[in-house]
């Protein structure tokens, strides 16, 4: 004679098995976005081509080998151009100016 699980019973295991397939599903996720993140990770967002991490007056910048493009990462261009003194410094400040939407002018 087998004896027939209680309602409780039932329903915590129901509980749990949806809980275990939550957690799988998250799992899946998360490592899909890992991947995802992996392939773009360092490359160029112009020509897809592997990233080179240069050093610029103590500014490490990320430069294209292939299409010679040159990306910065949050706050480095700021960076960048505040070590420059002149030149492509005043052009830099330019350029951060304009993306930032900073109506402030550099004196030089």
């Amino acid at each position: 004679m087998t004896e027939r699980p209680s309602r409780n019973e039932e329903e915590y295991f129901a509980r749990r098995e949806a809980e275990l397939k939550d957690a799988r599903r998250e799992a899946a996720d998360t490592a899909a976005r890992d991947a995802e993140r992996k392939q773009h990770y360092m490359k160029c967002p112009k020509c897809g081509a592997d990233l080179q991490v240069e050093d610029h007056h103590g500014v490490e910048i990320d430069r294209c080998p292939e299409c010679h493009g040159v990306w910065f990462d949050a706050g480095e261009a700021e960076l960048l151009s505040e070590k420059e003194s002149a030149g492509i410094g005043n052009i830099l400040s330019a350029v951060v100016r304009a993306i930032s939407g900073s109506k402030k002018k550099s004196v030089g």
